[in-house]
């Protein structure tokens, strides 16, 4: 059963990470951003189908850019959400790099905390943060992203939830980086850097689990050691690829984020059923092996 789906909001972002697999990937210039019409129809369909399975159904309004650009189409999915869930079986998420983060925004993700969850990028302290984590001119993003943490906190009450990016360098400063975090944060998400050409930052599976063995000794709560689950290997779980995941973005839907713009791997329109999709999905996808990552195995 699908029970998770990504739908890319923006393609645009304010910052131009390093290591930003969307912008070394992607003609971001060929992008359709989705229109308020047909990101209501994929919720409806999401909805129809967690309905039809008695089912639970997570939902990520992430993707290519930077989703807060999109605030009022978030407001209206919620607002909308708020009408026709009437049995909770839609939950959401965003992550967001902090640079368009506001009061009024922080506001609307407190009274609406029960539905929809932010989190932000953030990869560690500062020189560590700025060496990726950085605009258009180069100016790192860490005091922004700061200012956005303790805008956060001072309405819930609690630091947030936050996603770092694991590469190289992280690893050589590892313990100072899990300093920062246990020091400043309760609940962090690793990901494993990947689909970057640089020797300087790229990191291996292995490599990658060591830092979690390491982050596990420390006052955190991180979602790879809650259960093993059909998620993502980049965050140390199970490939979801075949099984539960899909990911909406210019007008299709794909196995995973990473096969976006690979009209080999489309799995249907966004705006189709989603039983259609999954019954595509089973006919042409062969899950990959518990441990391994089917676009890697390619």
């Amino acid at each position: 059963m699908i029970d998770r789906a990504c739908i890319s909001l923006s393609s645009k972002c304010q910052l131009r990470c390093t290591y930003c697999h969307f912008d070394t990937h992607i003609d971001k210039k060929s992008v359709v951003e989705i229109s308020e019409t047909n990101a209501k129809k994929i919720i409806f369909n999401l909805l129809d189908y967690a309905k039809a399975n008695q089912g639970h159904m997570k939902i990520g309004l992430v993707g290519s850019g930077e989703p807060l650009l999109r605030f009022k189409l978030i407001k209206a999915i919620i607002k909308m959400v708020k009408v026709i869930d009437k049995e909770h079986l839609l939950s959401f998420y965003t992550i967001s790099n902090g640079m368009h983060f506001n009061e009024d925004i922080c506001q609307f993700f407190f009274e609406n905390r029960d539905i929809i969850k932010l989190c932000f990028s953030i990869d560690g302290y500062e020189p560590i943060n700025d060496l990726c984590r950085v605009n258009a001119t180069g100016k790192g993003s860490f005091a922004t992203i700061m200012q956005s943490v303790e805008l956060y906190k001072g309405v819930f009450g609690e630091s947030p939830s936050v996603n770092a990016t694991v590469h190289r360098e992280i690893l050589r400063h590892a313990e100072s980086v899990l300093d920062f975090f246990e020091e400043n944060f309760r609940n962090v998400t690793f990901s494993r850097l990947v689909d970057v050409e640089s020797p300087r930052l790229l990191i291996s599976k292995q490599d990658f689990q060591k830092f979690l063995e390491l982050a596990q000794t420390r006052k955190l709560e991180m979602r790879q050691f809650k259960a093993k689950k059909y998620d993502c290997t980049m965050y140390g779980q199970l490939c979801g690829v075949g099984r539960t995941n899909i990911y909406f973005d210019n007008g299709k839907v794909y196995p995973c984020g990473r096969f976006v713009g690979n009209s080999k791997y489309e799995l249907g329109n966004a705006t189709d059923p989603i039983d259609e999709i999954e019954r595509y999905m089973v006919s042409h996808i062969t899950p990959c092996t518990d441990g391994q990552c089917y676009y890697d195995n390619l």
